[in-house]
């Protein structure tokens, strides 16, 4: 890829600078007693790219009965087993976008889940990470990561998730 422009150096220092703050939430908000966030389920993949993409969809699927959320969240995570990063990014609707067909959290489809991870495939395609996403629309030079945060939300909303459903991967009938 190169060596990094003076713009992504600046957008990683700011993103180092968070660390120790984010650490120090960490360190008090870390109880044994939240065994049940979901945020536990993310923790058992090794890799930091497989935690990036577990993390984003856990984050995504986190809203409703702690007991029904995790419960959503792992099928999430059965169907991309065993590595959520090499899945979405080797991700094709077409061909793994029907497993996600009987999936059902809430409001949310599997039509929704396979229009997330299409959206995550392009941001990887992008910025080699979600992370890298995020930092390219970071702009060193203002006080906070708002405008980061707008950007990133911008720019995502942009991708185009029609690809997925384009092809009606998960509405089409099985001829017998």
């Amino acid at each position: 890829m190169g060596t990094p422009s003076a713009h992504q150096s600046s957008a990683a220092a700011r993103l180092a600078a968070l660390g120790r703050p984010l650490e120090d939430l960490y360190r008090d908000f870390n109880q044994a007693d939240a065994i049940a966030d979901p945020v536990n389920l993310v923790r058992r993949f090794g890799s930091a790219d497989d935690r990036e993409i577990a993390g984003f969809c856990a984050a995504a699927l986190a809203f409703g009965r702690v007991a029904s959320v995790n419960q959503s969240i792992e099928a999430v995570f059965a169907l991309m087993a065993p590595s959520p990063a090499a899945f979405v990014r080797s991700f094709d609707a077409s061909k793994q976008g029907s497993a996600f067909a009987s999936f059902v959290h809430r409001w949310t489809r599997g039509t929704d889940i396979v229009a997330l991870l299409w959206i995550l495939r392009q941001m990887i395609e992008q910025a080699g990470s979600i992370e890298g996403f995020f930092a390219a629309g970071d702009d060193p030079s203002t006080a906070d990561v708002g405008a980061a945060l707008e950007s990133f939300s911008a720019r995502a909303l942009a991708l185009d998730p029609k690809e997925a459903r384009r092809r009606r991967v998960l509405h089409r009938k099985k001829r017998r």
